[in-house]
């Protein structure tokens, strides 16, 4: 019980500094905001998700990481790879923003569809990589992103 409460604890100090985005790049700006995904039933018995600035977070909760760059320059930001690090308290789970998107069980080295990916295992044959093995997730924008402008994508990950 020690352990899950200082693994809440500990996680919640990282949840509460925000995780740590690859720097952006050239002239702008990456922000990020993790919030907790809270289900509610609406009164027509439908559930419904909101999304809120985490107090506590346990094992098993849903977390959201949103993520929004922001160029600042005078001219179009074209090419705009973010990269961001799964923090060691969370378990990749999914993203809906799919367009340029990879992940990476390497620690960022090599990026792909996890369904392609597979991991080194000892004396035996690569196996398939799982979620658990995520380590990095990746959008490659091929679309520029105009001065003053911004653009946002999210990941979910489960706390370990």
């Amino acid at each position: 019980m020690i352990g899950k409460t200082w693994k809440a604890l500990a996680l919640t100090a990282l949840l509460a500094l925000g995780t740590q985005p690859a720097a952006a790049q050239g002239s702008g700006s990456l922000t990020s905001k993790i919030e907790l995904e809270k289900s509610t039933l609406s009164s027509d018995g439908q559930s419904q998700k909101s999304y809120v600035r985490p107090d506590v977070v346990v094992p098993g909760d849903r977390v959201r990481v949103a993520l929004t760059f922001t160029n600042n320059g005078a001219a179009p930001a074209a090419g705009v790879n973010l990269v961001n690090p799964i923090p060691d308290g969370l378990i990749f789970d999914d993203t809906a923003d799919t367009v340029g998107f990879g992940v990476s069980t390497d620690g960022g080295k090599t990026f792909g569809a996890l369904s392609a990916l597979t991991v080194p295992v000892v004396g035996a044959a690569p196996r398939r990589a799982t979620a658990e093995d995520v380590t990095h997730v990746r959008w490659l924008w091929p679309d520029a992103i105009g001065p003053g402008q911004s653009r946002s994508v999210a990941f979910f990950g489960r706390v370990r």
